[in-house]
């Protein structure tokens, strides 16, 4: 099922099935209900992370948005203290890649270090740390794991980058709303091929500055479950109403 928002959205784009595709390549999920645009799978270059190249991320804890949507992985994370439950629960259910979050704010030093710990052990393509998350966090994270750090920033300071790439980051996320292309293309500029994601912003515009800029992967936020109910039920109010 092919839901068509009555929104600005990106999520309204519908892909286009190959013959090619619904001959040869039965044994992929296409048609999901909410489908990523089609410009980043053919202008993104990706991530590489569990062997598998990551184009686009699900900024989402919701199972139900989880199994209906056909982006690349999935970028857990939530305001609250990280959960070895929903951890584990997200990556045996989800059957793509899931980024947890493990740090910000609120949780750091030993609990961020066990929670990276516990994320590589369930089976998480990478973990992530939020802007507030110090170095000296990081280097104890790195020194326990192997799997990519993810660090997303809000500026291109110079200092305040390289600081986070000798702890041991390995892929910066770049959250900077308004001015995200901008902080994309000046970290790609003091730090070449040095990988970059970015949050995708609401319109197809936004995503497409940011890939330009040098963005390897899109984070893609969800439309909420209150706009998608509502959209349905528009529709069988006019049908049986």
């Amino acid at each position: 099922m092919q839901i068509n928002l009555n929104l600005d959205s990106f999520w309204e784009s519908k892909k286009k099935v190959s013959l090619w595709e619904r001959l040869f390549r039965r044994n992929k999920t296409i048609n999901k209900a909410l489908t990523t645009p089609e410009i980043i799978g053919k202008k993104c270059q990706g991530l590489v992370l569990q062997n598998q190249n990551l184009k686009s991320f699900l900024f989402s804890t919701d199972m139900a948005l989880i199994e209906n949507n056909d982006a690349d992985a999935i970028l857990a994370v939530y305001p609250f203290p990280p959960s070895p439950k929903i951890i584990k629960t997200l990556i045996d259910f989800a059957g793509k890649p899931i980024v947890c979050g493990v740090g910000g704010g609120q949780t750091k030093g030993k609990k961020s270090v066990e929670m990276a710990i516990y994320a590589e052990e369930a089976g998480a393509a990478g973990i992530i740390v939020n802007i507030p998350f110090e170095n000296k966090d990081i280097k104890k994270i790195r020194e326990k794991i192997s799997l990519p750090i993810i660090a997303t920033v809000t500026s291109s300071y110079y200092n305040f980058l390289k600081g986070k790439i000798d702890a041991g980051v390995t892929v910066f996320h770049v959250s900077g709303g308004a001015n995200t292309s901008k902080i994309v293309k000046e970290i790609s500029d003091k730090f070449p091929n040095f990988p970059v994601m970015a949050t995708g912003g609401k319109s197809l515009e936004s995503i497409q500055e940011s890939i330009n800029s040098g963005s390897r992967a899109i984070v893609l936020s969800p439309p909420s479950n209150k706009d998608l109910f509502k959209t349905v039920m528009d529709k069988y109010r006019k049908t049986f109403g």
